[in-house]
Formats: C-alpha cells, structure tokens, sequence
C-alpha cells in the first residue's frame, strides 16, 4: 500500500488576516490569482507546505504594473504555520477534524480538483 500522493513541488499555503487559507499547485497560480493592491497591503502570508515563508511583493508602482512576484526565503516558521492552519480548521472547518499543513493542503487541492455533481459540472445534453 502506498502513501498520499506527493504534493506538487511548488505548493502555495496563503492565509489571509482572517485566517482564511487559500491553497495553490503552483507559484504563477498565486501571482494570477491574487490582487497587487492586497498583497501591498500585507493581507496575505504565504508559505510552502514545510513551513518556508514565501514572500509575496509587488513592484513600486504596482498600481500601474499589477505584477505580483513570489520567491522562496531562507526564513521557516513551520510553528506560525502549523498554528494558522489549526485557527484555519477551528473557525471556518468546526466540523472536521485539523489536518496538518502538508494534509491541509493535500485535501484542499483534492477537494478542488473533484469532479463535481450538479448542472453546471456536466456539460449540456446534446441531441
């Protein structure tokens, strides 16, 4: 029997003031999704699965760029994170059982990634 799946290397955990927890596959996920004007404002605190800090940026003038960037540090903080995705679980997940970081995200892509019942998940009937 073998484990989880391994998550894909560049896996995101952001986690906004409110402690609200956004999980990305990948790095240009992130800097598409987000907003500049938010990640200026310091909303947002990324992080790799390990417990990396991963600093979001934007360029001076974002407001006329928009660009936001992502990079690896040499900073960790695995206790910080272990803690947000706790507070994550306890406030908008009561009830279900906590998942550590690296499961967290595990679920939260796999939950992304299902396939979803319902007339918008199917396509039209044709014929």
């Amino acid at each position: 029997m073998s484990g989880p799946a391994p998550l894909p290397p560049e896996t995101v955990l952001v986690l906004d003031r409110d402690d609200w927890l956004y999980v990305y596959a990948s790095f240009p996920d992130v800097t598409i999704d987000l907003e500049a004007m938010d990640v200026a404002d310091a909303e947002y605190t990324a992080y790799a699965p390990d417990g990396r800090v991963l600093a979001l940026t934007t360029p001076a003038d974002w407001e006329d760029a928009g660009t936001i960037t992502l990079t690896r540090t040499e900073e960790f903080d695995t206790a910080g994170l272990e803690r947000r995705v706790a507070r994550y679980w306890q406030r908008h997940q009561p009830n279900r059982p906590p998942l550590d970081p690296p499961e967290t995200a595990r679920w939260m892509l796999d939950e992304e990634n299902r396939p979803r019942e319902g007339r918008l998940a199917r396509p039209p009937k044709r014929g």
